[in-house]
């Protein structure tokens, strides 16, 4: 079965005389953001030692994929989700924390979203991106009411719908805007990385600068660095990359750009086999022999990089040259799916398929706590900005033929975690 679908390309513009955006007032942190330190190994044997549960919230599916708002008012969920009443499914919901409560939806794709991305950006306010198992990745305003419907391929204005960028061939399994906000990043199961502009310009909202790797099988999951100059991939093939990114002189020019913009999905495979030098980039460093590395992370100071794959590490490289820091392991062998790193530095929270969640010293990687409470493999973990609360979500592999139709599952929430 091929994972990809027929979307004419549909186009929401932003809204006439749409004011500047006001963002929320940020929150105040309730208490200090380090993270307690680990305890004595014999502690460490006792689950939950240092988090507890601090809530879960249904969803009317397996979710896949958390994105928190920057001032940790919600999350942005993706899933394989269905609701008969509504019919809202392929979609994105969103959940206020402090209502324990999905509170509304942006609808729809033509199959299941699968990757996330929530910032607050310099030129479109607050925005929320999602992609999934058809050729687009949307653009909403996070502040818009959401969708009560679902027609497959729709994206309305009303509903908070800002701009669709088409014509991907391929799931798109990963989206991280840059820090300064001016560029989108997002990978695919076409085994391409492609970069969007997002700042104003001839080419808002075009690619334009895309790299392709037919080694790659898929990519999975991409992070910028935190300056912006670099981004850190995985994929299928079990590989863990670092590829350096100056788009301010390595982006395609005019020319290409433009000529790109013109190409469907359809025919991009034979664009890059006639444009070799324009879609090939040589990384700074990569590992391979992880399995498939589900997941990626960068180090808040920029140092490391974290990825999580199904040999059962989580492993940890110098950003610079990708020498080996430390990998991580569960008691027992346990792939793993997820991996984020606190915003502090001190943890690296990683979801695995053995149902929990190991917080790992990100200095040694000892293992400082085991989460347990899911009911299935963790898909997703997500630290909230201020590092008190770590969301996740058990909805089984992210791209699985076996549960391709399955929006049932043992562990329908997304679930709360905060410091003891």
């Amino acid at each position: 079965m091929v994972f990809g679908f027929a979307l004419a390309s549909v186009t929401a513009e932003a809204r006439p005389g749409r004011q500047p955006h006001t963002p929320r007032e940020p929150r105040q942190p309730r208490g200090p953001r380090k993270p307690p330190a680990p305890p004595p190994d014999e502690a460490r044997r006792t689950p939950n030692t240092l988090m507890e549960a601090a809530g879960a919230v249904a969803l009317p599916g397996r979710g896949l994929t958390l994105a928190w708002a920057p001032d940790g008012h919600g999350i942005a969920v993706g899933g394989r989700f269905r609701e008969k009443t509504t019919r809202l499914r392929y979609d994105t919901r969103i959940v206020d924390v402090d209502a324990g409560a999905v509170v509304k939806s942006y609808a729809c794709h033509y199959f299941w979203v699968v990757a996330t991305a929530w910032t607050n950006n310099p030129y479109l306010g607050e925005v929320i991106a999602d992609g999934g198992g058809d050729h687009a990745v949307k653009l909403w305003d996070a502040n818009g009411p959401g969708s009560t419907g679902c027609a497959p391929g729709q994206m309305r204005t009303d509903d908070g719908g800002l701009k669709q960028l088409p014509q991907i061939d391929g799931w798109i399994t990963s989206l991280a805007f840059s820090p300064d906000g001016r560029w989108l990043a997002g990978v695919s199961r076409d085994r391409t990385v492609r970069v969007w502009q997002i700042e104003p310009g001839p080419n808002q909202f075009r690619v334009v600068a895309l790299w392709f790797d037919r080694y790659a099988g898929n990519f999975l999951s991409v992070a910028w660095s935190p300056d912006g100059r670099a981004v850190v991939t995985g994929d299928r093939k079990g590989r863990v990359a670092v590829w350096d990114l100056d788009l301010d002189q390595d982006r395609w020019d005019a020319g290409t750009i433009a000529a790109f913009a013109k190409v469907s999905y359809a025919g991009q495979s034979t664009w890059f086999g006639d444009n070799p030098t324009l879609v090939t980039r040589t990384p700074r460093w990569m590992e391979s022999g992880r399995g498939v590395v589900w997941s990626v992370d960068w180090s808040p100071d920029g140092t490391s990089v974290a990825s999580a794959g199904t040999d059962g590490t989580v492993s940890v490289h110098d950003a610079g040259d990708g020498s080996v820091r430390f990998r991580a392991t569960a008691p027992r062998k346990t792939a793993f799916h997820a991996v984020d790193w606190h915003p502090d530095g001190h943890v690296i929270a990683a979801g695995a398929a053995d149902d929990r969640i190991y917080l790992f010293d990100a200095a040694d990687g000892a293992i400082a706590d085991v989460v347990e409470g899911s009911g299935d493999l963790v898909t997703a973990v997500a630290w909230s900005p201020d590092g008190r609360t770590l969301a996740s979500t058990a909805g089984g592999p992210l791209l699985s033929l076996a549960l391709l139709e399955s929006t049932v599952g043992p562990d329908m929430n997304v679930r709360l975690w905060r410091w003891k």
